[in-house]
């Protein structure tokens, strides 16, 4: 009886000191791995990290994915480490992986051995996989799974209790990098479509601007063009009246003739072909025409180191316009206001937004600059072409402004008595659908 009570006893002491020796190793493999990618992040930090794993567990592949929002089930790749070295990324397909347990479970995944008989085609697709080690990586903020980190071998693992554990906290900073990746290319995605939304607006504006320059260019061209027209029949009364040289001068003078008509006839064209317009108009919700153009309007006042202050009411209706020209006459005018500021050497930096329903069924934009204000004698011609606020302006946005307001049957105006700085304005009439019409 003593002799087993011996025996019991030096077991228990083996498995005690194994025990030690795992968790020592346990320890130290943690340690060794946030030690090497500790300072990395990105790309680096999961390259480093399937190193590591696959080379302190001595396995054959070890790597970390991301979940793919389409095609479904699908991840790809942040690091890949296959044969001894690190691989190109790839994209997979989940179903019929041992992966696909690992993300649709929820949960750690260990299989020392016999992979060949639960995953017969993944694993000889593999080279012949017997063991697999798998967990989902979770987002820090909200818990979705985003991911899962795996690691295989084509031999059998000797079973470990300490591996969950060691996973789990390997899984904890994979996912917290995860989830900042994701973050940055969600900013990137979103300041790519602001810019792409400002050379849609750019290309609006210069298309405009040519149509509002032509316009002013024809008004003054016209004057000269009828002045040579005069001269040119005052020229052929004169040869009739055998008082000019003959038919050389006669030809000369019918082909200038021709051409001052021709002229003409372009530049009424063109004038009629700008008046006319090409304007989109459809019901569209305001606060979503606004909102959408806040984008472009936080970045260019940031740019400038001037505060947006966007006032927008809790409930705007449906107007019809056309969004990309309306969003250029938002962003003209906090364009204006944000170039006023830098003109001025006021303290205060703030263009204020405010974006408001009136009784009348009209919805009111009020842009407001602690600028220096708007001189008394641009005033009257504000909205002309060629009239402008600013040094170096020439003249055209107001100018564009109020023909896209016009053209949508709105109305725009400078506010009086502001105080300090300016305040431009605008309305847009409120969408009312015509009522479906009755049975005859």
């Amino acid at each position: 009886m003593a002799m087993i009570e011996s025996v019991s006893a030096d077991e228990a002491g083996v498995q005690r000191a194994l025990n030690e020796r795992q968790a020592a190793r346990f320890d130290e493999l943690v340690a060794m791995i946030n030690e090497v990618t500790a300072p990395l992040t990105g790309g680096d930090y999961f390259r480093s990290l399937v190193a590591k794993l696959a080379q302190n567990l001595g396995v054959d592949a070890a790597l970390v994915t991301e979940c793919l929002e389409y095609p479904e089930n699908h991840v790809r790749t942040l690091a890949y480490w296959e044969g001894g070295g690190l691989s190109e990324n790839i994209e997979f397909d989940l179903v019929g992986t041992p992966c696909e347990h690992v993300i649709s479970g929820n949960g750690f995944c260990f299989y020392p051995d016999r992979m060949s008989e639960r995953y017969p085609e993944w694993a000889s697709e593999e080279g012949g996989v017997e063991s697999f080690i798998g967990i989902p990586v979770f987002a820090p903020s909200d818990g979705r799974i985003v991911g899962h980190i795996a690691v295989f071998d084509r031999r059998p693992m000797e079973p470990d209790t300490l591996v969950e554990s060691m996973f789990r906290i390997i899984a904890a900073r994979a996912g917290a990098e995860i989830e900042r990746i994701q973050a940055e290319k969600a900013l990137r995605d979103s300041e790519a479509r602001a810019r792409q939304h400002l050379n849609e607006l750019a290309h609006v504006s210069r298309v405009s601007t040519m149509g509002e320059m032509a316009s002013a260019v024809a008004h003054e061209v016209n004057q000269p063009l009828t002045a040579i027209m005069t001269y040119c029949r005052t020229s052929l009364r004169m040869l009739k009246q055998g008082r000019l040289d003959p038919d050389s001068l006669r030809e000369a003078m019918e082909k200038s003739l021709a051409n001052a008509e021709r002229t003409q006839r372009v530049v009424h064209k063109l004038r009629e072909f700008v008046r006319r317009g090409d304007i989109r108009r459809r019901p569209v919700p305001m606060a979503r025409l606004v909102s959408e153009c806040a984008v472009l309007l936080e970045t260019e006042a940031h740019h400038h180191r001037v505060q947006l202050d966007l006032q927008m009411a809790a409930e705007l209706p449906v107007v019809k316009a056309d969004p990309i020209l309306i969003q250029q006459v938002l962003f003209n005018l906090a364009r204006n206001g944000i170039e006023a500021i830098n003109d001025s050497d006021h303290e205060e930096r703030v263009l204020t937004v405010r974006v408001f329903r009136q009784d009348t069924a009209q919805v009111i934009v009020k842009v407001t600059d602690t600028g220096n204000g708007v001189s008394e004698t641009i005033r009257d011609r504000l909205f002309e072409p060629f009239a402008s606020t600013r040094k170096q302006g020439m003249g055209i946005g107001l100018s564009l402004c109020k023909s896209v307001v016009d053209n949508h049957e709105g109305r725009m105006w400078l506010e009086e008595d502001t105080g300090s700085g300016a305040t431009f304005c605008f309305s847009l009439p409120e969408h009312i659908p015509a009522a479906p019409s009755g049975p005859a």
